[in-house]
This record gives structure tokens, sequence and C-alpha cells, in this order.
């Protein structure tokens, strides 16, 4: 029940951020990783596909870099998941 809960969440929060990242004040980002927080960790799936996206896209990978590194340490142990070449966290 709880990891319905947080996948319903995390792609509700995914899909805010896509919306409000066509803003002219990119605020979606901010919503999108949170959304990403959500599902990577209850959906296998989700982190290939991030790993994935960030292999092939440089700006989304930078911006998931930062993200990782000014997140508190459990999100960024989340966040690590997902990272290019890096560890399996």
């Amino acid at each position: 029940m709880m990891r319905l809960l947080c996948r319903i969440i995390g792609g509700a929060l995914c899909f805010i951020g896509i919306i409000g990242m066509l803003t002219p004040i990119p605020f979606g980002l901010i919503f999108f990783v949170i959304g990403l927080l959500f599902l990577i960790p209850t959906t296998p799936s989700v982190a290939r596909r991030v790993r994935w996206a960030r292999s092939r896209i440089g700006l989304f990978d930078r911006a998931m870099d930062l993200a990782t590194r000014t997140a508190p340490a459990p999100y960024r142990r989340v966040l690590r998941r997902t990272e290019v070449g890096g560890y399996d966290w």
C-alpha cells in the first residue's frame, strides 16, 4: 500500500514538474526531483530510465548532479543510485 502511495505521489509531482518547467521561472525542476525521490526507491524501472537519461542528456545529468550535491544525506543516497559510472550505493 505504501509503495503504491509513493508511486502516485511521485508520478503526480513529476507531472507537475514537467508542466512547471515550461513556465518562464523553472520551479518545475524542484517538483520533478522531489517526484523522482519518491519514484526511484519504489520503482526499479524509473531508476534505470533516469540512469539512461543521465547518460544521454548532459543538461539533465548536470541538474541531477547539482541536486545530489545540495540534497541532505538520506536524499543524496537515493539520487546516487542513478549516477552514471559511479558506485552502486
